[in-house]
């Protein structure tokens, strides 16, 4: 399992740990080290909180400025959709939660990211869809934002809290971004069942209306 300096988070060497980090040269393996990461845990737990506030602060009214004017864009709204999603993710990823990303090991931080993903996926896309709709759409869109921020928000925290203690990874936490993935797929393969269903039925009813009546 890698190891990561506790001072400025880089990467020690996986074989042996070198009497100080290779990158800041602090001093390690000594009883410093681990105040030093409870320290770090409990830093980046209090500026995700406050990202957490500033984010909704700000990111609730301009959800709902972008749906207000959303039913104007009309068939522009399938382009603009994903557009907000991805724009809403990449801001939490950066703004929110990166700092206690590089706290967790490899494969929570990697199922962390998917559970992300997925709840945007399942979540943004019809969310943000709904912003369609005029008057309601500004409350689904404002919504949304919230609710999508608050999840990643929970579950990084409650990662976050489990690596502080040194937990191994839960039943659940491996489970959840696997279902997520199942159904994911299952729809994708739904979509493309429908959409080759509907292409041969066409095709059959204009060979049909071409044929030679006789």
């Amino acid at each position: 399992m890698t190891r990561s300096c506790p001072w400025c988070l880089e990467p020690l060497p996986v074989r042996q740990t070198p009497p100080e980090c290779p990158h800041c040269g602090s001093t390690l393996g000594e009883e410093g080290e681990p105040k030093a990461l409870e320290l770090r845990f409990k830093k980046v737990e209090a500026a995700q909180a406050a990202a957490y506030r500033r984010l909704l602060a700000w990111g609730v009214p301009t959800a709902a400025a972008i749906a207000i004017v959303m039913p104007f864009v009309h068939i522009g709204a399938l382009a603009v959709v994903p557009l907000v999603v991805a724009i809403h993710l990449v801001i939490v990823r950066v703004m929110l939660v990166r700092d206690a990303q590089r706290l967790l090991r490899p494969m929570r931080r990697l199922l962390n990211r998917w559970l992300a993903r997925f709840s945007f996926l399942w979540i943004g896309l019809p969310g943000y869809g709904a912003m369609t709709v005029p008057v309601v759409g500004v409350v689904l869109g404002a919504g949304t934002f919230v609710v999508l921020t608050s999840i990643v928000n929970v579950s990084t925290a409650v990662s976050l809290n489990r690596e502080r203690r040194g937990q191994e990874l839960a039943s659940w936490e491996k489970l959840v971004p696997v279902v997520l993935a199942v159904l994911s797929i299952g729809l994708i393969l739904l979509v493309i069942g429908f959409a080759a269903i509907f292409g041969w039925s066409a095709m059959a009813i204009m060979e049909k209306m071409q044929a030679p009546s006789g």
